[in-house]
């Protein structure tokens, strides 16, 4: 009998609405610096994985006299504008973490770097829910690999198999399952998740009904 006790979610695509912020940020800085014309259809194949996967791939595609940290740069510059003037949650999705964070802990596991969080969190009062924030800065190998899940876990004092995940991405639900987590997706896409719930509010409100049960 498992006993979930704790959940863990993804950021941006599941409590922030900000991947249209990620996607504008990226085409506005490679046109402007580099007169790279990509669409929004390029974008996304990158959603889910972090900006140094996105900076290594442009690199190597255009032969750019550019380092990673300085692509990523000119991208989080203006992304971080962007999420101050006009990020958002997702509808419903702030009442019920605050449901959640009465009975049960909660962190934010995301491929997202320190940078960004440091701004998103914030700017949308993420903070008022969960202290505990684990990064692709903070570990060795992002999403798909199960590190960002683990140590978010462990930061929670809670073993990542009694804990919910919740990811809109592919992999960051390869990753919650790699750590052995209960995962919630919140599209087909999230091929490997145990159900999917098609609406962010939706997806914590089952989180928060089976965090209150006990599952055989």
């Amino acid at each position: 009998m498992t006993t979930y006790l704790a959940l863990l979610c993804d950021l941006d695509g599941t409590l922030a609405n900000s991947e249209p912020q990620h996607c504008s940020a990226w085409l506005e800085m490679l046109h402007e610096d580099y007169q790279l014309d990509y669409d929004e259809h390029w974008f996304e194949q990158w959603i889910g994985t972090s900006d140094r996967v996105v900076a290594d791939w442009v690199i190597k595609e255009h032969q750019l006299a550019v380092t990673q940290q300085g692509l990523i740069d000119g991208k989080q510059k203006r992304f971080h504008h962007l999420v101050k003037t006009a990020g958002e949650g997702f509808p419903g999705v702030a009442e019920e973490l605050g449901k959640i964070a009465e009975h049960f802990p909660i962190a934010i596991a995301t491929n997202s770097g320190r940078a960004d969080t440091d701004v998103v969190i914030p700017a949308l009062s993420l903070d008022r829910f969960t202290n505990v924030v684990v990064t692709a800065t903070d570990v060795k190998n992002m999403k798909p690999a199960p590190d960002i899940y683990l140590l978010a876990a462990e930061r929670l004092g809670v073993h990542a198999g009694a804990c919910i995940a919740i990811e809109d991405s592919k992999p960051g639900g390869e990753a919650a399952k790699a750590a052995g987590c209960y995962l919630i997706g919140l599209n087909d896409g999230v091929d490997m998740a145990d159900e999917i719930v098609h609406d962010n509010a939706g997806a914590l409100a089952r989180a928060r009904e089976i965090l209150s049960t006990v599952y055989v």
